[in-house]
């Protein structure tokens, strides 16, 4: 993990350097919307199977 949390880290502050910050970061995060929008029916369900767990964990609906 050493050298590839190096590498890593060199390439993201080159990146910075490269692209500037205000883009480096206005990037990473619209990334990150788009990473955490999926639209998929089976990634809605289990989100909204989670909240409820969170919400109120002896309700779990179990399906076998």
């Amino acid at each position: 993990m050493g050298l590839f949390g190096f590498f890593l880290l060199m390439v993201i502050i080159l990146a910075v350097f490269g692209l500037g910050w205000q883009t480096f970061s206005s990037g990473v995060i619209t990334g990150f919307e788009k990473a955490v929008d999926v639209g998929t029916p089976i990634v809605k369900d289990l989100t909204q199977e989670a909240r409820n767990y969170v919400n109120s964990p002896e309700q779990l609906s179990t399906t076998q």
